[in-house]
């Protein structure tokens, strides 16, 4: 028995041995993995990490791309970048691989580097990401003031004709509410033309031209009116460029805080908008093509009355007035049945003279290249955009609305030596605009109160349809009315100086930028006008056309209507060094930006700064800047100024007690900015505010002066009543407290910025509250308002790849809120009626306690001189209790509640497919309908009555007394449920919360294997949509965009991108 087990044990041990001597044999050896690494347009792509996957081995890739490594031959690598998604690939032998990376949707700058050890300088942008800042670029762990950013990929992934399309709902704190959905030329008119044929020209803002006639931009509450907008800054220069289409854009970063944009000296209140243009990019030449083909569709259009309904309202409208109805029974069965059009049309103008779509094309050509030498990149840009209205094809010439732009620009990089480089800059731009000639603001007004049953669009014998009380027709006015067009023409050119001391000091550099822009606009009238025609009946049976309105032959004029040109011109010496674990920097600063606008005096804004900054060991951060600045619009001796920033920064997961996190923990940065900034808004307030004004026969002229006109005081010009001289007039000033938090966790994956700012604003410009009767002149603008703005801000971002399914979520939002702390108003008898203690813009006005129910309580109640009210009329809260209803009843309307702004995108790559989503919406916002038209009706238009809305049917009625929005229905101006004393009243202060599905994109990139015959580099084909849905609290019209401005448009693009 004993032999026996020893026996089966010896065997059993042998079989042991054999099975791990066949295991040794059979686990993967290690082999030398060598490849290359390609970016989008097949092109080597250095500082790429490649590593091994479940073990340590990794590496990085060289300046040509490549990278060689030892791995087991059965196992996987993982290559990152910071700019590219994420990709695994298996490696089943030693073959040479070849890799090609596609970009992030999200560039994310990251605050820790990938951790790999190496000497080569490529991993420099890598390991110490930078973001663009005023006048330059920052690394991004070592930034202490505010800053939110949206680079390339995420801009074009709209249909945007601009890259404000893009912007709503991507940055926190940063409001861009869009305002018409097409490009409104500045020319549309030619009453700008006026100054340029004898008339000695009005005042300007100073402010120097800007293209922007879409948005409203708004900067952590702030700039919705003139002179508060964001300061905008195209490649380092203050230029207000929006038309650009975002595939020749790098990036927009938005400084936020007083230590971001304290360079911009007196304007640095305004934060800033800081756009950079695509850069060069050294190595073979990168070529990419882009062209895109859109559908748009008008958004927000009400559907106007039957002509039935339109009839019967009237009527009730009338009789309510106590005048004879103006319709029969039988005028609304001809109405309803459709029997006689032409004396009971039926016309749905909005069918009649607007498209259900319009096209939209555009082109993009991006070309970079270069080597150690020179550095070059050619963007060409072509847009062409059409406009809603329907045209003629008989036409010869365009009547609708169309916008085409020509964009060109290019940058070139000479490194003449190791230490001296000069780069030039070319930009031009061409806007050819054109629209109806009756002008496409008359359309939509007319489209917006014209009623169904105005007229017929045409008579039997092909004339335009039309009357007395309607001389011209709104089909005739879209097509037969002759044609706008105006062009707008920039020029830009750069020209940038880096000089290096390296030799002598090192980390010491001089830059010099030199900047000249010149921008002119035309404009080319080619109006006319049609008659319109009555069909009559004579008694004999004979067909007549009475004949309304005159025949105007063509007009053949041309104007230019607008010109200017910018100086800019900046010189700074910049100090950058390591000091073993201590990092020092600094930054001496001149620069002077000169405008001409038109024939107006030359402006000139000066600034002279310095600024320092330090961090030991990427652990403790301060920095700090000085600014003086002087504007010279301002009274010589009170021109110039002192702003100044500073703020701390402590990385606590740097700490030696978090040592052991890293693994975990990449970033734990506490952070505070506080500074004192100032606005130069003295130009929005009067030419030379500190000289006194009168009024001449032709415009303003400051006391003691002589224009050519001859109309000065001296030779008999005529004064009239106006402001008085504020010689103490200077900039307006704010003290901006900021305080961040920055995290990083799990290897970056989930990035969160929060930060809260408290923001001071004092020596506000304003007017009194009191005139000076016993001269009778007005107070001048002065520097007396303070206002404070407070809010919090928040990010969030989450990424992280399963292989190659790499996925992202990104939200952000804002609370924002404001408060007037003082405003210099008349003595109030009521608390309720002062200004000073609610927000910032507040609405004040009558609060509408329902509708009188009866006559008898109508006549009962507190009386307003004038006005005698009846049943179906809004009853007024006599807030003082006197029985009168007067201005001590006047009080603040809506809840006052802080505003909430938020965006959330989506979306994910794997194998070439691509997908994102951007929602985008406001919280607890309140808007004011103020148009009679909508929300009554039957507003006096020529001798007869305007068009009425869905929201008549919500009126008073005697027997609609619980259920109904709107006061009882009346023909004319109801002066009682509007009264112009009062100018509003709480019953049209609506909810204006609305969600969006702002964006939406789907591409698809071809497999590379496709297009090996073809030598392409990349082929991607998408889809994208803007303004898809919309979800809104007040649905009548669209949340941001009503008419009469041009409708927002929904936009379905298709298009193709070829990379070379």
């Amino acid at each position: 028995m004993k032999k026996s087990f020893f026996s089966t044990l010896a065997a059993l041990l042998l079989l042991w041995q054999v099975a791990a001597a066949q295991d040794v044999n059979n686990t993967p050896a290690n082999v030398t993995v060598e490849g290359l690494v390609l970016d989008p347009f097949g092109k080597p792509l250095p500082g790429v990490t490649v590593a091994g996957k479940g073990n340590a081995a990794a590496t990085v890739t060289d300046r040509g791309g490549a990278f060689r490594m030892a791995l087991p031959t059965q196992g996987r690598l993982v290559l990152s970048h910071p700019r590219y998604n994420t990709t695994e690939v298996s490696v089943s032998s030693s073959k040479p691989l070849t890799v090609r990376l596609t970009e992030r949707y999200l560039t994310l700058l990251s605050p820790a580097d990938n951790g790999i050890a190496t000497n080569d300088s490529v991993l420099l942008q890598t390991q110490a990401e930078k973001i663009d800042v005023l006048y330059g670029q920052q690394v991004q762990a070592t930034v202490l003031g505010s800053y939110a950013a949206i680079y390339k990929n995420q801009l074009r992934t709209t249909p945007a004709t601009t890259y404000l399309y893009a912007m709503p709902g991507r940055l926190a704190g940063l409001n861009v509410i869009q305002n018409r959905g097409f490009y409104l030329p500045q020319t549309t008119s030619l009453t700008s033309v006026n100054i340029f044929v004898g008339d000695v020209p009005n005042y300007n803002t100073g402010a120097g031209p800007s293209d922007n006639t879409e948005f409203t931009i708004q900067l952590r509450g702030h700039g919705g009116s003139a002179g508060h907008a964001p300061v905008t800054l195209v490649d380092g220069v203050p230029r207000d460029y929006f038309s650009m289409d975002p595939h020749s854009i790098e990036s927009v970063t938005v400084a936020k805080d007083a230590l971001s944009a304290i360079l911009l000296g007196q304007n640095s209140s305004r934060g800033a908008l800081i756009v950079t243009t695509l850069r060069p990019q050294a190595g073979p030449p990168r070529l990419s093509y882009t062209v895109e083909s859109g559908i748009q569709q008008p958004l927000g259009f009400q559907a106007p009355l039957p002509a039935y309904q339109y009839a019967y309202l009237l009527n009730e409208a009338l009789l309510n007035d106590g005048k004879q109805p103006a319709y029969t029974s039988a005028d609304f069965e001809a109405y309803r049945n459709g029997t006689d059009p032409l004396r009971h049309p039926d016309v749905n103008w909005y069918n009649t003279i607007i498209k259900k779509n319009s096209l939209l094309t555009r082109h993009n050509l991006n070309v970079s290249g270069g080597g150690n030498l020179a550095r070059y990149l050619v963007s060409l840009n072509y847009t062409d955009q059409e406009g809603m209205f329907v045209t003629d094809p008989a036409n010869s010439y365009n009547t609708n609305a169309r916008l085409k732009r020509y964009v060109i620009n290019s940058k070139v990089e000479l490194d003449v030596n190791r230490n001296f480089t000069i780069g030039l800059q070319l930009f031009g731009r061409l806007q050819e605009g054109n629209q109806p000639g009756a002008g496409t603001q008359t359309l939509l007004n007319g489209l917006l109160s014209t009623p169904n049953n105005a007229y017929p669009v045409y008579n039997p014998d092909g004339s335009f349809g039309g009357n007395n009380n309607y001389t011209q027709n709104l089909l005739a006015q879209t097509i037969s009315a002759g044609y706008l067009a105006d062009n707008s023409r920039d020029v830009m050119a750069n020209l940038n100086l880096t000089y290096k001391f390296d030799e002598y000091v090192k980390g010491l550099s001089l830059h010099a930028k030199g900047n000249v822009s010149v921008n002119s606009a035309s404009v080319l009238n080619r109006n006319k006008q049609a008659p319109v025609f009555t069909m009559a009946i004579t008694p004999a049976g004979d067909t007549t056309y009475n004949r309304h309105g005159n025949t105007v032959n063509q007009a053949n004029s041309f104007a230019t209507t607008a010109w200017s040109r910018t100086w800019f011109a900046q010189l700074s010496l910049g100090y950058e060094r390591q000091f073993g674990q201590h990092n020092v920097s600094g930054l001496l600063l001149y620069d002077q930006k000169r405008s001409l606008l038109n024939y107006d005096i030359p402006s000139n804004l000066t600034n002279y700064a310095g600024k320092a900054a330090y961090n030991f060991a990427g652990k403790y951060f301060a920095e700090g800047a000085l600014v003086y600045s002087g504007y010279d619009r301002y009274r010589p001796g009170h021109q110039l100024g002192t702003f100044y920033a500073a703020g701390l920064g402590w990385d606590i997961s740097k700490e030696a007690f978090l040592a052991g996190q890293q693994s975990w923990l990449n970033q734990l940065k506490l952070r505070a900015t506080y500074g004192r900034t100032g606005n130069a808004n003295v130009d929005n307030y009067g030419y030379f505010i500190w000289r006194s004004h009168y009024v001449g026969v032709a415009g303003w002229y400051p006391i003691g002066s002589t224009y050519q006109q001859g109309v000065g005081l001296a030779e008999g010009g005529q004064p009239g009543s106006q402001n008085l001289a504020n010689i103490v007039a200077t900039w307006e000033k704010a003290n901006k407290l900021n305080a961040g938090l920055d995290i990083a966790l799990w290897k970056n994956r989930l990035l969160v910025t929060a930060e809260y700012y408290n923001e001071r604003y004092f020596d506000v410009m304003q007017q009194r509250g009191k005139t000076i009767a016993l001269i009778g002149m007005n107070y001048p603008a002065e520097n007396i308002g303070i206002n404070r703005f407070t809010g919090a801000e928040l990010t969030l971002t989450y990424q992280n790849n399963l292989k190659s399914f790499n996925y992202f979520i990104t939200g952000n939002a804002a609370v924002q809120q404001s408060k007037v702390i003082f405003k210099d108003e008349q003595a109030r008898a009521h608390a309720w009626n002062v200004e000073t203690g609610h927000p910032v813009g507040q609405r004040f006005g009558l609060i509408a306690d329902g509708f009188f129910q009866s006559e008898a309580e109508a006549k009962s109640s507190p009386t307003i001189t004038g006005y005698t009210p009846l049943a179906g009329d809004f009853r007024y809260r006599d807030l003082n209790g006197d029985g009168v209803i007067d201005q001590f009843d006047i009080t603040a309307l809506g809840k006052e509640r802080p505003l909430i702004y938020y965006g959330l995108s989506l979306g994910f790559t794997w194998k070439g497919l691509e997908f994102s989503a951007l929602i985008q919406g406001v919280h607890n916002r309140e808007v004011y309908v103020s148009s009679g038209i909508v929300d009554a009706g039957f507003q006096p238009q020529n001798n007869g009555y305007s068009q009425s809305y869905q929201q008549a049917m919500n009126r008073w009625t005697p027997e609609n007394t619980t259920g109904a929005i709107y006061p009882r229905l009346t023909a004319g101006v109801n002066g009682y449920n509007y009264l112009p004393l009062f100018s509003a009243n709480s019953a049209f202060v609506k909810n204006g919360n609305y969600l969006r599905l702002k964006n939406m994109h789907l591409a698809f990139a071809l497999p590379h294997n496709w297009l090996r015959g073809v030598k392409l580099g990349n082929v991607k084909l998408f889809v994208n949509a803007q303004n898809l849905a919309t979800w809104a609290a007040y649905g009548v019209t669209d949340p941001e965009v009503s008419l009469p401005n041009y409708p927002i448009q929904r936009v379905i693009n298709t298009g193709l991108t070829i990379n070379l």
